[in-house]
């Protein structure tokens, strides 16, 4: 089983996070994310997955959990970032805004340290997933960020970001994207 060359994600990883959803811990999608950035890097030893602690200490606060996965070249270099959040982040406006900056704020310290031209990430608030790409060169992150609206003690409208994770990682769509990242990270490495 080859992640390039599967056309699908394969049943039993789908079930991973089937018995994922079913729980009610805000962790319960680090084991699924683990095994599928595991299935699609492989397990040659060319890259590796490992969690990260987060950038900031502000991050730690237990209503702002965060799970960072990077991974990693064999000469210990990020290829890709990777925010883990549970779905209820989807549901407020504020904590998607703040899964945003999280993710930003992961690209100052890591972008410059990337061995390929782009560093991607990926913010996942469950299955949801937005992509960011991190142009090396001109120091840039895309997609840009939306400024919240003035004043910045005003509280965010309740649609602010809404439409921003709108990919499913698990679908047909999802699994297109996922290897289309990699196969770039993978060009651009020399792994394919």
């Amino acid at each position: 089983m080859s992640f390039l060359t599967d056309n699908s994600w394969p049943a039993g990883l789908v079930t991973i996070f089937d018995h994922a959803r079913a729980k009610h811990v805000e962790n319960r999608y680090y084991g699924p994310y683990d095994k599928l950035l595991n299935y699609c890097f492989g397990s040659n030893f060319t890259f590796y997955v490992a969690p990260q602690n987060p950038p900031t200490e502000k991050s730690r606060e237990t209503v702002d959990f965060i799970v960072f996965i990077v991974v990693f070249d064999q000469n210990d270099r990020p290829v890709l970032i990777v925010e883990v959040k549970d779905d209820s982040w989807l549901e407020k406006a504020e904590y998607r805004y703040r899964a945003d900056q999280q993710l930003r704020d992961r690209y100052r310290f890591m972008l410059h340290d990337c061995p390929t031209p782009r560093l991607w990430g990926l913010s996942l608030l469950g299955t949801a997933m937005r992509i960011y790409c991190g142009h090396k060169d001109a120091s840039s992150v895309a997609p840009a960020t939306i400024l919240s609206p003035e004043p910045v003690d005003r509280i965010l409208p309740a649609d602010f970001l809404a439409r921003e994770w709108d990919l499913d990682i698990l679908s047909s769509e999802g699994f297109a994207k996922i290897k289309e990242i990699v196969t770039d990270i993978f060009n651009n490495t020399g792994n394919l």
